[in-house]
């Protein structure tokens, strides 16, 4: 995992170094729903249902009319985590995204590690997803994250706040060819989280999120009034940032949770 961790400043001070156009998104909100339920002493099952609702209502098109035409994408998931040591997790999860276009499912394998730096826990963790687009061909894809976070107390409660840093990797699993030009590292997100524990097994996790994607955009040539070429056409790097605020209620049914799982 400390190579995972290198590879994660290394790709951060890669990004920084290079100049980039940049362009700012609407704040989208995601709230977000999580049952998790306990199988044995070391597997837990768990169930999510995330709404993205964007604050600029044009982009909230996932139906024409209806109660549905107030959301940008509905997102369920179903996954399992099974714990192998104090420090060593591991799991698999189905997404399903529904949007106005494309329709898209993920089939995701992870694992995860926590030990500390410090008094704050330090959790990394490698994911694999194959992603299957409506009309699209399916394609593979790496995320790598990091977490630095401490669980505090708060009066009888405890509040844990957090900072994450995720990298999305490209990968030519299953792609067909393509001249279209694809960078590396597509995405990068960085969320500062506040998980608080209202309950032992309920809990509610506001939180603020900025994602960057990264791609190549075509920048057309220019011509002056008498139609004279003044400057060529050419490619060049995008970035389009989105800020997020999101909110999570999480609940466990029949057992306690665990910092460092995948769904605390």
């Amino acid at each position: 995992m400390k190579k995972l961790y290198l590879l994660l400043l290394l790709a951060t001070g890669s990004l920084l170094a290079q100049a980039q156009s940049k362009i700012s998104a609407p704040t989208a909100l995601w709230p977000e729903l999580q049952v998790s339920y306990g199988l044995g002493e070391s597997g837990q099952l768990f169930l999510q249902n995330q709404y993205r609702i964007n604050t600029d209502r044009r982009y909230n098109d996932l139906k024409q009319s209806g109660f549905l035409s107030n959301f940008e994408r509905i997102q369920l998931a179903v996954g399992y985590e099974h714990t192998f040591t104090e420090r060593w997790r591991a799991g698999g999860l189905f997404r399903y995204a529904l949007e106005d276009f494309p329709e898209t499912s993920f089939l995701t394998g992870y694992l995860r590690h926590t030990g500390s730096i410090k008094s704050l826990f330090f959790t990394k963790q490698l994911m694999l997803e194959y992603i299957k687009q409506e009309e699209r061909d399916a394609y593979g894809r790496g995320r790598l994250m990091a977490e630095l976070g401490k669980r505090l107390s708060l009066g009888s409660r405890f509040i844990t706040p957090s900072l994450s840093y995720e990298l999305f990797v490209n990968s030519q699993l299953g792609q067909a060819a393509s001249d279209a030009e694809e960078r590396t590292i597509d995405r990068t997100r960085l969320q500062l989280n506040f998980t608080y524990e209202l309950t032992e097994k309920l809990r509610i996790n506001p939180y603020f999120l900025r994602q960057t994607d990264y791609y190549y955009v075509q920048v057309p040539p220019k011509y002056d009034e008498n139609e004279v070429l003044v400057e060529e056409g050419y490619i060049t790097k995008r970035n389009r940032i989105s800020p997020v605020i999101g909110l999570q209620i999480k609940y466990t049914l029949n057992t306690l949770p665990v910092v460092g799982s995948y769904t605390y």
